[in-house]
């Protein structure tokens, strides 16, 4: 309280001061409390910033800034906002949409991830939609797995899907494992991609599939039971592609840069 309000209550309390000077010093009392109110309420989320947040339950919902890490299990949870640490978040249905300092580590039935990762990501689930940046190294695996345009994966990427849309960028390196694959993307580096997931009748045989009309920069190899090279798709390194007959190339396409072989056993792999 200010020397000037406390000598003007004392003139009241000494019958010095007017009614008029009491209702304006009622007024000024009245002003002084709603800020001091003001300063503690914007102060609230600033201490909130410096702990570590974990919470649980059949609905979780958070929304903030956290300095430290951030750990939700739910039937369903949702995240927004930043973590300078690590964040883990498991549930049933999980929605993330946050920046995360160090690691990410997401899990659920239904997964969909937004927002950037300044270490190394592991995501998991039945259903994943992605859309992320990670500095680090990425594993991903899912039942249906669908990477948006928008995401960047700066380390190896190792992604194993039942089916998968792949319309990402990987700068580094970037190994598939697929039933079914779209891929739209990019690859900065020597892909490994390799259909062995999805069997056939009585599971004889794979009949594993991929599409592709994004570029693969660098080539690599694709292991599947049918390949496709679509309209607008690139090869601008050697690829070795081994599948049960010859791809199918679009019109106009450049194979120069693919060599074929056709697969001596009923999957890519011994196993």
């Amino acid at each position: 309280m200010s020397l000037d309000l406390r000598r003007e209550m004392k003139n009241v309390g000494t019958g010095r001061g007017s009614l008029e000077t009491f209702r304006e010093l009622e007024m000024n009392k009245s002003i002084f409390l709603l800020s001091t109110s003001a300063v503690v309420l914007l102060a609230s989320p600033v201490l909130a910033q410096s702990q570590n947040v974990s919470m649980s339950g059949i609905t979780v919902e958070y929304s903030g800034d956290v300095a430290g890490n951030g750990e939700f299990s739910g039937a369903t949870v949702e995240v927004y906002g930043t973590f300078g640490g690590n964040l883990e978040v498991s549930g049933a249905a999980v929605e993330i949409n946050a920046e995360v300092g160090e690691d990410l580590e997401a899990s659920g039935g239904a997964v969909e991830v937004s927002g950037s990762v300044g270490g190394n990501a592991e995501i998991s689930g039945g259903a994943v939609d992605i859309n992320i940046q990670v500095a680090g190294r990425s594993e991903i695996s899912g039942g249906a797995i669908d990477v948006s345009s928008g995401s960047v994966f700066t380390g190896d990427a190792e992604i194993s899907a039942g089916a998968l849309d792949f319309a990402g960028h990987a700068l580094s390196g970037l190994q598939i494992r697929f039933g079914d694959m779209e891929f739209s993307g990019r690859a900065d580096q020597a892909g490994d991609f390799e259909g062995n997931n999805r069997k056939g009748l009585f599971r004889r045989r794979d009949r594993s599939e991929i599409e592709i009309s994004g570029i693969l920069a660098a080539g690599g190899m694709i292991c599947a039971h049918e390949v496709r090279f679509l309209e607008g798709s690139e090869v601008n390194g050697p690829l070795t592609v081994l599948a049960d007959e010859e791809p199918d190339y679009a019109a106009g396409f450049d194979a120069a840069n693919i060599t074929y072989i056709q697969r001596d056993r009923e999957s890519c792999r011994d196993d």
